[in-house]
């Protein structure tokens, strides 16, 4: 990339190593992104790594920007590094792109094949977009906008998996051509992580065009818990349990697609609906309401 930058000579390393402690000490930054780490001797990166973990302790963090779609190269990556660093799940990325395009004939059930947070969670740094994968740029691979927000609550709400959201898709891009933000979209999914996504996660990857998961909740975060429903067909539901205990419960779709109340039955389970082509995240609310 025109950086000749030599890793190579013991001295070029021991100054960049010096350099990292600086500017963490003079910032007081928690963590750093490593860009384009593919064209950084890898040996250096587990190197400069375990000096900043060393001067910082061990809550520092680093993630490094590996671009590459192909899940046994991303592995390779980073037993090489010892795993000293997580990486951006590129084929992950590339999955849900894939799903955009596909529509209803994609799969919704292997939506996770090939990824790295399904591989290794603890190491995947779950993405929608970013700079790079936006319309006109180097990497452009972009999210359609109606599978958009379903994207973001397959990453957001899922136990696994560090996820990042895109200040692009949130407040939008600017230039000659435009794309508004999805603020509205995510800001439910964002409230729905920090709120209700607790506790075991169990999956309903059952139907091609129609799936679901449910978060159980734990007791020491009041109302949590929630059921999630995502959609690429027609209009549907999908039946889940979300525990005996929340029997009489009311839930509500956060997302504000759909209307109507669900309410849990006797067994802990219900039906829980989706509009076509459309996620909906379904949980108690803050503050009880009635059955319609």
């Amino acid at each position: 990339m025109f950086a000749n930058i030599d890793y190579n000579n013991p001295l070029v390393r021991e100054e960049m190593i010096s350099w990292g402690k600086w500017l963490v000490n003079t910032l007081s930054c928690d963590g750093f992104r490593l860009d384009a780490i593919k064209h950084i001797d890898h040996n250096f990166v587990q190197e400069f790594a375990q000096a900043m973990y060393e001067e910082l302790g061990d809550k520092f963090y680093i993630v490094g920007e590996f671009w590459n779609a192909d899940l046994g190269d991303c592995l390779a990556y980073l037993d090489a590094v010892e795993n000293s660093i997580d990486i951006f799940d590129v084929p992950l990325h590339y999955r849900l792109q894939a799903a955009a395009q596909g529509g209803k004939e994609f799969d919704l059930t292997t939506i996770f094949d090939g990824s790295l947070v399904k591989e290794r969670p603890l190491q995947a740094v779950t993405i929608v977009d970013n700079h790079d994968t936006q319309p006109g740029e180097a990497l452009q691979s972009w999210v359609d906008d109606w599978f958009k927000q379903s994207a973001y609550a397959l990453i957001l709400l899922r136990i696994d998996g560090y996820p990042v959201v895109f200040y692009g898709d949130y407040y939008g891009i600017g230039g000659d051509n435009p794309i508004p933000g999805k603020k509205i979209a995510i800001d439910p999914l964002l409230y729905a992580r920090y709120h209700k996504a607790y506790g075991e996660q169990v999956d309903y990857f059952d139907h091609p065009n129609t799936i679901g998961w449910v978060r159980m909740g734990v007791p020491e975060i009041d109302r949590s818990g929630c059921a999630v429903v995502i959609c690429n067909g027609e209009e549907g539901f999908k039946h889940m349990c979300v525990g005996e205990e929340r029997a009489g419960e009311v839930w509500l779709d956060l997302t504000n697609t759909r209307e109507e109340h669900v309410t849990i039955g006797e067994d802990g389970c219900a039906d829980f609906p989706v509009n076509a082509g459309s996620v909906s995240v379904w949980a108690l609310p803050e503050l009880d309401v009635s059955e319609e």
